[in-house]
């Protein structure tokens, strides 16, 4: 009966191991894919960065980030 318990035992473990291999394989390929239309749609969709041309804003920033870290 022992030897029936730990073939089992082990069919579950093989089991769960090839259950979570496959969600994982899944999980990187639907990444890789998402990346694929996400690069083909830039090309329709540009992104654009607006240009900061306000020193005074880059300043209140940065005295601001300093700020932060000094509490």
């Amino acid at each position: 009966m022992s030897e029936s318990l730990i073939a089992q035992a082990g069919n579950i473990t093989i089991i769960g191991m090839l259950v979570v291999f496959v969600f994982l394989v899944i999980l990187i390929g639907m990444m890789k894919l998402l990346g694929i239309v996400v690069t083909a749609m830039e090309k329709y969709f540009p992104q654009t960065v607006p240009a900061v041309q306000d020193n005074a804003l880059i300043a209140v920033a940065i005295a601001a980030a300093k700020r932060f870290q000094g509490k």
